[in-house]
């Protein structure tokens, strides 16, 4: 893997700073770092202004938490790889060249969510939450840049670019919103014993993404929750309401309401 540059990283900040679009401090605490090669035709200026932009809302919603650094690839994934870099860093492979921006947002986003999970290793026979939230995050993250790329781009000349952010996250809650007349408590019962089988079924994580978005929007605190989710050992079969209850209890009492809510909307008890 190539050693990122200082010069490189050091240029992605200080583009930033002169643009206003990132305070010093956002700049400095998500320090995102990238491998020099693979990006196509897009520079690796503009790709880290892209990259920080779709961090932020997430990591400010999530209470703004000190995070090792983030070095990120251009291919082989997309994924957040459990082992992380000689110096700590968390290894993040994207699978997206050139200056498609909204995708790059789409899959950062995805893994920041993972990021922000304290993602571990241990098996899980309920990882579809995490991946279903993530998901959410993905599309909070697009939305959220939509808004912000209107007035206050990266580039003057990059506002235009709001309305493709907009139009690639309506897209994804379109294909996860489900036929009218159809119960979103019901479809559930019905499949979710597909997701535990497979947790990374990006068709069925979308529906479950679709009906947690809102929650998330309403009340952006619910990504700080998001930290204790992978709190704790999970038993090799254990049951939904088991996995929220140890969530819940591993959360701060002023966060917990959040993983309340999303028993709610997959009617645990």
């Amino acid at each position: 893997m190539t050693t990122p540059s200082a010069r490189s990283i050091a240029c992605g900040v200080l583009f930033w700073l002169l643009l206003g679009s990132a305070s010093p401090i956002v700049a400095e605490e998500l320090n995102i770092e990238l491998v020099e090669e693979g990006w196509g035709d897009a520079t690796l200026v503009d790709v880290h202004a892209v990259l920080l932009s779709a961090a932020e809302p997430l990591w400010r919603a999530a209470g703004s938490p000190q995070l090792p650094r983030i070095r990120v690839e251009p291919g082989g994934g997309p994924i957040v790889l459990h082992r992380r870099g000689p110096d700590g860093a968390i290894r993040v492979r994207l699978a997206v060249q050139g200056r498609r921006w909204a995708q790059m947002a789409y899959q950062f986003g995805h893994e920041m969510g993972h990021i922000l999970c304290r993602f571990d290793e241990d098996p899980d026979p309920n990882h579809w939450l995490e991946e279903a939230v993530c998901e959410a995050a993905s599309i909070f993250t697009l939305r959220q840049m939509a808004k912000r790329w209107k007035d206050h781009p990266p580039y003057p000349n990059w506002s235009s670019y709001a309305a493709h952010l907009q139009q690639y996250a309506d897209d994804l809650i379109e294909k996860g919103t489900l036929a009218k007349g159809i119960r979103f408590k019901k479809w559930w019962q019905e499949h979710r014993s597909q997701l535990q089988k497979n947790p990374r079924d990006r068709d069925l994580l979308r529906v479950v993404a679709v009906q947690w978005l809102p929650l998330l929007e309403k009340d952006p605190a619910g990504f700080r929750a998001l930290r204790f989710l992978n709190h704790g050992v999970p038993e090799p079969e254990e049951k939904l309401s088991k996995a929220l209850q140890r969530w819940e209890r591993s959360c701060p009492e002023e966060d917990r309401i959040q993983v309340r809510r999303v028993r709610e909307m997959l009617g645990v008890q």
